[in-house]
């Protein structure tokens, strides 16, 4: 073992062990390299620095094909240097050749284990221990110094929804910058601030499906039926009603319902039926 707990050197008695059952518990990298190879000694030096940098988030294995040519062959290295990465006991891609050293951690990242916000596990913490106003000063903070980190005040926003106050938290969201708005995760909390308001100004439940019944293609009053019904967590009603508007008038303030659709099924469950149906209809309304 190397001098961090994180760098091993793999063989063929400690390689299952090693590789494939600590890869069911995170992102393990096996870099295969010769001593007489200059790239592969360039490649093991970036990437036991990138393991030491990552403390944890992802096991280096190193392995000399020089004395471990079993294990060379088992996995079919045929030119050096060449890495693999392992993980839930498969091996995931592999890359032959020396990388761009940027390329490194890209490539770790693209499937290692994301790191722990610790922001925002103190927010959430100060928030279940009731004291939201800290934090929102936590996230405030945070936000300040990192702007590009959409992670905080999405957070901010769903502290403010569930303190009630449904006008400051998109007013909260709508000061940034445009392109951060139409961010996923930031245009879906929009979006569901908006049924939220909606639903506070609408009529009442039995008036709106008085009207639709009567002109089944108001727009404004199947909207406001539609916040309704998941303001009460009738949330197959509220699907529907969505549908309905995004096939009747799909230019509803700019697509509403389809961005309500979006927005909705985003919440549920991926495991949930109405999950895969929804968004059948969704890609038909494409075509």
């Amino acid at each position: 073992m190397a001098a961090a707990s994180y760098i091993f050197e793999g063989t063929s008695e400690n390689f299952d062990r090693l590789v494939l059952e600590n890869s069911r518990r995170g992102l393990v990298l096996v870099d295969f390299w010769a001593p007489w190879v200059g790239p592969s000694m360039r490649q093991r030096e970036m990437l036991s620095n990138l393991a030491q940098e990552y403390a944890g988030r992802f096991l280096l294995v190193s392995v000399n094909t020089d004395e471990q040519k079993p294990l060379a062959e088992r996995f079919g290295v045929r030119s050096l240097p060449s890495f693999k990465l392992f993980k839930n006991g498969e091996m995931l891609a592999e890359y032959h050749g020396v990388q761009p050293e940027a390329d490194y951690p890209r490539i770790i990242d693209e499937y290692a284990a994301k790191p722990v916000d610790q922001v925002s596990v103190g927010a959430i913490a100060a928030w279940q221990a009731g004291d939201p106003d800290k934090a929102l000063q936590l996230l405030v903070e945070a936000a300040v110094s990192e702007p590009d980190n959409l992670a905080y005040p999405a957070l901010m926003a769903k502290i403010l929804m569930r303190q009630d106050r449904i006008d400051d938290a998109p007013q909260l969201l709508s000061a940034l910058p445009e392109v951060f708005q139409n961010e996923p995760q930031i245009s879906g909390l929009l979006t569901h601030l908006d049924f939220l308001q909606t639903a506070a100004g609408a009529d009442a439940k039995a008036d709106l499906e008085a009207r639709i019944t009567a002109t089944p293609e108001d727009a404004e009053a199947r909207y406001q039926l539609a916040a309704v019904c998941l303001h009460e967590d009738e949330i197959e009603q509220a699907l529907e009603h969505l549908l309905l508007l995004s096939r009747q008038v799909p230019v509803y303030r700019n697509g509403i319902a389809r961005k309500g659709m979006k927005a909705l099924l985003d919440m549920l469950d991926s495991a949930d039926e109405r999950v895969a149906r929804y968004r059948k209809e969704l890609f038909r309304l494409n075509y």
